[in-house]
C-alpha cells in the first residue's frame, strides 16, 4: 500500500467520480483506476462500486476513509515537522478571519511580513462558520474569530480578550451622547444591521430572544466596511463589535447594556493537528501587538 493509492482514493471518494478525481491529481483515469483496483486487491475488499456513470463508496471504503484521511494528514505533518527541525522560513501560512476582528489582525500581519519575508500569507475573510469549514478540511491553519455561539469539540479556543456588542453611531449622531443603551432603546433608529450568519449577528439575534418586541434594518450587509460608510453619513445606526471601530475617530460606540452581552475574542486551531513554526511565530507576534494589550486593557 502506498500513500499516493491512499490520496487516489481520498479523491475519488471526494469527487464520486473517477474522470474527475483524475483531473484534479493530474493524471489519466486509467491509471487512477489501476491503482484504485490494486489498493483494492490489496486490502482484499472493495472500496467503490462502479457502473457506467457514477462510483459511490462501499461499507468497506466508509469505514476505510477516516483512516486514510488520517494517514495522509500524519504523513504530511511529518514533513512539515522536519521543514520546521531545519529551520526553514518558506512555505505558505493560511489565516482566517471573520470580518469583525479584521483590525485586530493588520498590526500582527505587517510585523510578520516584515520579519519573514519568504513566507508566502493567505489571509481569508469570511464568516466564523465558513472558517470552521475550512479548518476542518485543514485548508486554515487557524482562525482569529470571537469564540463560536455553538459547540464545536473539534476546535481548540485560545482566549485572546474579553469583548461585547456595541451601538456604532458617527460622532454626531444624537445618540452619541449616550453612555450606554438597552435594545429597546433602539426601536426607532434608522437600523443597518450585519448580516445573519456573521457573529455580530448571530450575538445580537441571541440577545433578542425572549424580547417582547423585534428591531427592523433598513439593509443588512456582510461587509462590515459598508455597513460603516452608511453610518458615517450620520443618518443610520449599526450593531457591532466595539473592536470594529477600534481607534477610528469617526465612530461613537456605545455599550448595549444586556445579559449575556460577552464575546471572546479567539485563536481558533484544530484539536490534535500539529501546528506549523510559522503559525506559532504568527501567534506570538500578534499577541505582542498594542492590538490586543490595549483590549486586554479594555483600552478601546
Amino acid at each position: 500500500m502506498e500513500l499516493r493509492q491512499l490520496k487516489y482514493f481520498v479523491k475519488s471518494a471526494e469527487y464520486l467520480n473517477f474522470s474527475e478525481a483524475a483531473k484534479h491529481l493530474f493524471i489519466t483515469q486509467s491509471t487512477l483506476s489501476q491503482q484504485i483496483k490494486q489498493l483494492e486487491f490489496e486490502l482484499g475488499f472493495t472500496l467503490f462500486l462502479r457502473n457506467s456513470r457514477h462510483i459511490v463508496l462501499t461499507e468497506a471504503g466508509e469505514e476505510f476513509l477516516p483512516f486514510a484521511l488520517k494517514t495522509i494528514q500524519d504523513a504530511e505533518d511529518g514533513v512539515q515537522r522536519l521543514y520546521d527541525l531545519q529551520h526553514v522560513k518558506t512555505g505558505t501560512l493560511r489565516v482566517g478571519v471573520t470580518y469583525s476582528l479584521s483590525t485586530v489582525l493588520t498590526e500582527g500581519l505587517l510585523e510578520f511580513m516584515k520579519r519573514y519575508p519568504d513566507i508566502k500569507l493567505e489571509i481569508y475573510y469570511k464568516t466564523v462558520n465558513e472558517l470552521l469549514e475550512l479548518l476542518q478540511e485543514r485548508n486554515l491553519d487557524f482562525i482569529l474569530s470571537y469564540k463560536p455561539l455553538t459547540n464545536t469539540p473539534a476546535v481548540d479556543s485560545m482566549p485572546l480578550f474579553d469583548n461585547s456588542l456595541s451601538v456604532v453611531v458617527s460622532k454626531d449622531h444624537p445618540l452619541a451622547a449616550k453612555e450606554k443603551l438597552r435594545l429597546s432603546d433602539l426601536q426607532d433608529s434608522q437600523l443597518v444591521l450585519p448580516s445573519v450568519g456573521l457573529q455580530a449577528r448571530m450575538m445580537l439575534d441571541r440577545l433578542m430572544e425572549n424580547k417582547d418586541f423585534k428591531l427592523s434594518s433598513h439593509v443588512e450587509l456582510n461587509e462590515t466596511n459598508i455597513l460603516l460608510q452608511l453610518v458615517a453619513t450620520g443618518m443610520y445606526v449599526t450593531i457591532l463589535s466595539t473592536s470594529a471601530v477600534f481607534g477610528n475617530p469617526r465612530f461613537k460606540s456605545i455599550p448595549i447594556d444586556e445579559p449575556g452581552n460577552i464575546m471572546q475574542a479567539s485563536l481558533l486551531s484544530l484539536k490534535g493537528a500539529y501546528q506549523k513554526a510559522a503559525a506559532k511565530e504568527f501567534i506570538t507576534i500578534l499577541l505582542e501587538t498594542d492590538a490586543v494589550k490595549r483590549r486586554l486593557m479594555n483600552i478601546i
